[in-house]
Parts: C-alpha cells; structure tokens; sequence
C-alpha cells in the first residue's frame, strides 16, 4: 500500500516537471529572452526580423526609422497649398514595441504625435486657429501615426478639409455669371450645344477647355469656346481655383466682361485651371434671349473669395502721319480713325470667418493696345510767306483836251488856202498797289498851213510844219 502511494507521488512529480518544462518554454517562446531570435515571417514595420535577436532587430528598425524621416515627406494641405510636416516630431518606443512582438506575424511600430505640434502646425497653415472648432484632429493624429508605424514609403498628403466636422463645414458654394451673345454670330451655336449643359470638375484635378471639347466630340468655334471659356474664368473667379493657362484677343470683343476675357484657338490657345479642393464641383449651362449664363455649385471653401478690379485706365491712340506722292498739294486723307486702349487690373482677395485678409493676388491684368490713328499727307505744300505782295492791274486816271480850228479861203482868191491850227494835251496818272504813283503829260501843238498857187498845169504844191514831242498813250476823256 506504502509502494503504491509512493508510486503515484513520483509519477505526480514527474509530470509537474515535465509539464512545467513545457510550458515554460512555450512561455519563453512568446515573450523572446535575449538569446532567442524571432520566428520566420516576423515582420515590424516594413522590415523582416525573422531570426533576428532583439538588438538586431533594435539596430535594424532604427536604421530604417531614420532614412524614413530622412528621405520621405508628410505633407498638409489647405485650399491647395502644402505644409511639410516635420517627421522628426513623431516619437518613436522602439524597445516597447520589440518587447511586444508576436513572432511570426506583422507588427507596427509603436510611435506617438503629440497633439500640441499637430495643432501648431494645422494654424500655421490654416494662418488661424479659429479652424480647431471644426477639425477633427484626433482623427487626422491617429491617421499621421499610422502612416509612421508603418515606416510607408513615398510622400503622403493629409488634406485638413477632409476631416472637417459637420458643424464646421460653411455652406454649399453657389456662384452665377452669363454673358450677352448679341452682336455675335455664335448664337446658334451656343444654344445647341450650352442649351442645358451640365458636367463635373473633380477634386484636386485640372480642367483644359480644349480637351473637353475633344472629349466631348464637340465642334465649337473659337469665338463660341471663347465665349464659353470666358464664362467659366468669370464663375471661378469667386473661388480658389487655380489658372495655369489663360490668353487674350489683341482687341477685348464687344461680347465679353472686362478682365475676364480669354481668348481660345483651337490647338493653340487653351484655358486650363486647376481645382485644388477634394470637393467636386458642377458647372451648368443654359442659354435664353441671346444670353449664356453659368452656374458652379460644390463643396465650401476654406476662405470667402471676391475679385475687385482695382485699376482701369483708358489709353488714347497717337496720330501716324504718312506721305503720300498720290495726293494734291495741301491735301490729307484719314485712313485710319484709331481707337482707345485699355488697361484692366484685377484682384482676388480671401478673407476669414472675422473678415481679415489672408490672401491677395492678381487674378488678371489685361493690357489692350490702342489702335493708332493714320493719316496720309502730301508731299508738297505752298510756300507760305510772311509779308505777301499782291499785284493787281494799274489804275489810270487821265484828261485830255484839244482846240481845233480850220480856215478856209472863200472861192475867187488865187487858189485854195486851208489852215489848221490845234493843241492837245493828254495827263494820266498811274498808282500802283505797291504805293508808287506815276504821272505822264504829253503836250501837241501843230500848224497846218497849205497854199496852192494857180499854175498852167493846174498843179498842186504845199508845205507842213509841225512840232510834235512824244506822246503817252493812255486812257483818257476828250473834251
């Protein structure tokens, strides 16, 4: 009896021990002693540990947690921009983590972001606190910690937009803009194809007019993709959207708004902006009594956006003056009238919940050269002098007397004896324009005396004396 109960006292005993031999060294399986290496695919982070000690493993993880801080950025995000994040602010429990592996299977780093750097680091790019009422920051902490855990490869972007809270988030944003189509000749046009258009722009992506109208297998003009183009530039202008493309007429059409004209050519002139929100927005279109309006409605927006046109300036054309061989003398021809410039300068400005600034940049600076003014002048003109003379015709005034007698010898006398006796006398004076005044007298004084004696031959004889000085012939009244 003694035997037996000795009996089963040694075989108790040697169960304890074998069954603590056992378990003790599954137990020191699972809890790693410093000289027991981990099993095959054990894996931390993205590194394999497999049948590695626990100083190995310690090495091996610093070495990739330091190349992770060094050659990998985290960046936030707000309205577009980007904010790196400094990867040195995670704290990293290396031995904690190595002491709590499970051999044989993935396991991540333990690692903490304290809140207080995140907070520092969102108001630095929000440039206010007032967004830590409506973000959800544990969320975005636990998200940034995962990622470090991991020890992932390549940048990652966390977008603060993306954990606002409900109460946080501003209201739907809903802009509206048309365009007049009178005096164009894309009126049709437009109504067929903008009739009752309707189409996304997707977040953080960039939108080409031109590759939406191949896309969209749509054969517009350039004036009707112009005038659409121009559409959208004014309905984003309210917004944070990004213009990576823009172009202008030389001369702004009669059609558009001034500052927000862009100019399309097909294959050349592209208008192409970028929407940096994760928010997706709608564009709609329709058209009614020769007018295009539009339409964007879509997510909030971190700030209230408005465009002012701070400077406008009208430039007078100058005068060309060309020389023509074609022309008269002392003649000139407009050929062409010329027209007024303009300079147009528009600014975006952002402003918060309490009305501060945060934000002003140009969002358009239009320059329209004037059209200058030409006229075609002759070559020649009249020699212009200071003193003229002017020649006109004499003006003659004169006066002319004569005294005439004729005595004739009464019939019975020895033959016929005539006698004239006469005076004449001529004055005119002549005055000149020029204030020359000239005078001419001519004095005639003559006798005539013939005698014809009697003669067998009925002869004839006679004799003339006579004084005559020289004359002034000249405009004059007889008396």
């Amino acid at each position: 009896m003694r035997s037996l109960k000795l009996l089963i006292v040694l075989i108790g005993c040697t169960g304890f021990v074998f069954g603590f031999s056992q378990i003790g060294g599954i137990l020191a399986g699972k809890w790693l002693p410093e000289n027991t290496s981990f099993a095959e695919e054990t894996m931390i982070a993205n590194e394999e540990v497999s049948n590695h000690s626990k100083d190995e493993a310690a090495a091996k993880l610093e070495k990739a947690k330091n190349e992770w801080v060094t050659n990998d950025t985290i960046y936030l995000e707000w309205t577009g921009e980007l904010l790196p994040f400094p990867k040195d602010a995670f704290i990293y429990q290396i031995p904690e983590t190595i002491d709590f592996v499970e051999s044989g299977s993935e396991n991540g780093l333990k690692v903490e972001l304290p809140i207080g750097k995140l907070l520092e680091q969102i108001e630095t790019i929000a440039q206010s606190s007032d967004i830590f009422s409506s973000l959800d920051s544990e969320t975005l902490k636990k998200d940034m910690e995962n990622v470090a855990s991991q020890l992932k490869e390549g940048d990652h972007t966390f977008s603060l937009a993306n954990y606002l809270t409900e109460e946080g988030i501003a209201g739907e944003t809903s802009l509206i803009a048309e365009v007049s189509l009178s005096g164009t000749s894309s009126v049709e046009e437009m109504t067929d194809v903008f009739g009752n258009l309707e189409f996304i722009i997707p977040g953080n992506t960039s939108f080409s007019v031109n590759e939406w109208i191949k896309n969209e297998h749509t054969n517009l003009s350039d004036e009707a993709a112009s005038i659409f183009a121009s559409l959208v530039y004014e309905l984003i202008g309210s917004t944070n959207f990004h213009i990576s493309e823009r172009h202008i007429s030389i001369e702004m059409p009669l059609w558009a708004s001034e500052g927000y004209e862009v100019l399309i050519q097909k294959d050349k002139m592209d208008f192409v902006f970028h929407n940096p929100n994760p928010n997706d927005y709608k564009l709609t279109f329709k058209t009614s009594n020769s007018k295009i309006s539009g339409e964007l409605n879509g997510g909030p927006l971190p700030y209230e956006y408005i465009v002012t046109q701070v400077e406008r300036k009208t430039l007078s054309p100058k005068t060309i003056v060309q020389y023509s061989a074609t022309l008269p003398s002392n003649r000139k021809n407009v050929k062409e009238n010329g027209r007024d410039g303009t300079y147009i300068h528009l600014v975006r400005t952002a402003t918060d919940m309490e009305g501060n600034v945060v934000e002003s940049t140009v969002y358009s600076e239009d320059f329209y050269a004037p059209i200058q003014r030409v006229e075609q002048h002759s070559l020649s003109t009249p020699a212009v002098v200071s003193n003229p003379i002017v020649t006109t015709p004499p003006v003659n005034i004169g006066s002319n007397t004569g005294t005439n007698s004729n005595t004739v010898t009464p019939p019975g006398a020895s033959g016929p004896i005539t006698s004239n006796t006469g005076s004449n006398t001529n004055t005119s004076n002549n005055t000149n324009s020029s204030g020359s005044t000239q005078s001419n007298t001519s004095v005639s004084t003559g006798t005539e005396k013939s005698t014809a004696p009697s003669s067998p031959e009925n002869g004839n004889g006679g004799s003339n004396t006579g004084t005559t000085p020289p004359s002034n012939p000249g405009q004059g009244t007889g008396k």
